[in-house]
Parts: structure tokens; sequence; C-alpha cells
């Protein structure tokens, strides 16, 4: 009797030291999944960052940002008005300061959804965003006349990331305590 009590305690020991065995490994495989979640996901930011970063510097892109800086003075255009107020007027070809706009309101949709790492995107653009933004900003609000809110609202969900950024980092975002080099030369 003494040896069936004994096989029996050796077969439930056995049983839990195999059922610890496996949440062992089920826990480290879990575990491995999910740094590897984590490492796919910064992978596929990096990849989105620097597809717009190739898009910002492609040629057409960077003429219709420089188109950006006659949006204020069109204004005082009537006819550039009443293209704003009739829907369907805005021909790209005709006006490329649509595409930045476009653009920015891209980019704005990306980073309001987490697809790419708003820090590292405001490190790199927030100045860029918020002068496109001022010089856009009543053309703007000539449009949404005509259709609402929604009309660039991720670029304005981006220019007030970007103000927001600027704000807090009103010096840039060197890391505190690593020295300049003005610094080491002393």
């Amino acid at each position: 009797m003494a040896r069936r009590s004994f096989r029996k305690m050796s077969v439930e020991l056995l049983n839990v030291m195999v059922s610890v065995a496996t949440l062992v490994v089920v826990a480290a495989a879990a575990t491995a999944a999910l740094i590897q979640l984590r490492h796919l996901r910064a992978s596929n930011q990096l990849a989105a960052l620097l597809g717009i970063m190739n898009q910002w510097n492609l040629p057409p892109v960077q003429a219709a940002l420089r188109e950006l800086k006659q949006m204020p003075q069109n204004l005082t255009n009537p006819e550039y008005v009443s293209l704003l107020k009739t829907p369907g007027m805005i021909d790209r070809a005709s006006h490329p300061e649509y595409l930045a706009l476009d653009l920015w309101e891209q980019i704005g949709t990306f980073s309001k959804h987490g697809l790419i790492d708003e820090r590292i995107l405001l490190d790199i653009v927030s100045a860029q965003v918020s002068s496109a933004w001022d010089l856009a900003r009543a053309t703007i609000m000539v449009l949404r006349e005509r259709t609402g809110p929604s009309a660039f609202e991720n670029f304005e969900y981006l220019a007030v990331r970007a103000e927001l950024w600027a704000r807090r980092h009103p010096n840039g975002a060197y890391p505190d305590g690593l020295p300049r080099f003005a610094d080491l030369e002393t």
C-alpha cells in the first residue's frame, strides 16, 4: 500500500512539475513574442518616418511647401477666395500649395493614430509644422466656412501637437546633462 501511495504521489508530483515547466515555457514564449512585437512596431514606425522624410525631399513636395508662403497673399485675391468657397474647384496642379497641406494632413493622421512616433517626428519637424500652419491657417478657415471643421483637421492636430511640443522644449530637445561641445572645449 505504501508503494502504491508513493507511485501515486510520484505521478502527481511529475504532473505538477510538467505543468510548471509548461507554464514557464509558455511565459517565456509570451515574453519573447511581446519583445518581438515591440521591435516590429519600432521597425514599422521607423520605416514610416523614413518614408515621410523621403517624400518630404521630393522636388514637387519641396515646391509645394515653398508655395505655402503665398497663401496669406492669395487671400487678398477675390478670385482665389471664390475658388475656396466653391466645391471641387481647388486643383492641386494649379495650386500645389494644397499638396503641402495634404502632406501635413497625412502626417497628422499617422501621428494621431500612433503609426509614427510623435516624439521623433516633432523633434524633426515641429518648427516646419508650426510655420506651415501659420501660413495656411487663414485659408483653411475660409475652406471650413464651406466644409465645416473637418477640413485639414489632422494637420491642425499636428500643428497643435507641434506647438505643445515647442512649449515643452523651448530651447530644443538636447538631452539634459549631456555637455555641448562648447562645454568640452573649456
